[in-house]
């Protein structure tokens, strides 16, 4: 049986392009193990899906003071230690890590067993983990067709971002916005939207969808009930199953990470994003940048946004296909990306 360990952790971006390549590799007759925290996001993801999980640790280090990354890299030495022992115990033959600081030690101990390894950059600004990282891998897959801070340019391949499968093929008839913030909502923009709810109500056949995530939602739900006879809506404060609501919709209103561009762009949909501008060097702005340049998005900075401004640009997509027509491929071909994958690990 040929074995590959995923390591993974963190935040659905990414956590979710690793199931993704686990459901792929599994369907191939690779067998799959996945790597990450106790009682954390990942540990309930991936359990859903019935793949054995290993659970293991790891430090932040990036945004710490001095002393606590000497702490950090004392405890990165007994991390890699174990690290080692679940390579060797379940006899792993290919590494894959998907960002997150989970992956470094098991990055790191899979160079030290001579194990083939490969990590996910997802966003168009490669993260100071992964650009660490990318000394000890073999193989670094990037979704975005530009992205910047690459080291070891030789090593990458476009492989696109990995959305799940109940993505794929959406379509919409109907005029519909989503809004939502991440998993945790985003309360600049709830109160954003919220604030242009008047000017909404003269689009005809106009339909809301509105995540707004558990801590704003009885505060934002008090306002639609205010303007409940102004147009349809339905507000909820977390919807697993976004997909649905995606087939919907024709304009997305959200922040700009990884995997939320990837569904977007994935699904040919408008979007008017406004970056988190406290995200890791930056990221979410350069995420947003790529897919404006597809002519069906504009960023909008969340500090000189005005609800004038705001208004405009989700009158302007409702109303309009797109701002220009380009032929620019923002992300590459993810199922073809799967492949590459497939075949790099079957030919360890």
């Amino acid at each position: 049986m040929f074995n590959v360990l995923i390591a993974t952790g963190g935040t659905g971006g990414h956590i979710y392009p690793a199931i993704t390549i686990g459901r792929f590799l599994k369907e191939n007759n690779i067998n799959v193990i996945f790597s990450g925290r106790k009682n954390s996001m990942e540990e309930k993801l991936i359990s859903a899906y019935g793949f054995e999980m290993v659970f293991t640790k790891g430090e932040k280090f990036k945004g710490v003071n001095i002393f606590h990354k000497l702490l950090v890299i004392f405890k990165l030495v007994r991390h890699i230690f174990s690290s080692v022992s679940i390579l060797k115990k379940h006899k792993i033959n290919y590494l894959l890590g998907t960002g997150g600081f989970m992956s470094v030690p098991m990055v790191i101990a899979a160079y030290f067993l001579k194990i083939r390894s490969g990590i996910c950059e997802q966003n168009a600004y490669m993260g100071f983990g992964n650009r660490v990282l990318s000394f000890f891998v073999n193989d670094i897959y990037l979704s975005f067709n530009k992205t910047l801070k690459v080291p070891f340019k030789y090593k990458a391949v476009v492989t696109g971002n990995f959305i799940r499968k109940e993505f794929e093929n959406i379509s919409s008839e109907t005029k519909g916005i989503l809004i939502f913030g991440g998993s945790q909502g985003a309360k600049q923009i709830n109160k954003l939207f919220v604030a242009v709810l008047d000017k909404l109500k003269n689009i005809e056949n106009l339909k809301i969808y509105h995540i707004t995530g558990e801590n704003n939602f009885n505060e934002i739900e008090k306002i639609y009930k205010k303007n409940s006879n102004s147009f349809q809506y339905e507000i909820f404060p977390y919807y697993e199953k976004i997909w649905e609501l995606f087939s919907k919709v024709e304009l997305i209103i959200s922040r700009a990470g990884a995997t939320s561009i990837a569904e977007i762009y994935y699904n040919a949909k408008k979007a008017v994003l406004i970056p988190y501008p406290y995200a890791a060097d930056n990221h979410q702005w350069y995420n947003a940048v790529e897919f404006a340049k597809s002519g069906k998005g504009v960023i909008l900075k969340q500090k000189q946004l005005t609800e004038e401004k705001f208004f405009k640009w989700i009158n302007f997509f409702l109303n309009n296909e797109q701002r220009f027509v380009k032929d620019y491929k923002v992300l590459g071909d993810y199922k073809e990306g799967l492949k590459i994958i497939l075949e790099r690990v079957k030919n360890v």
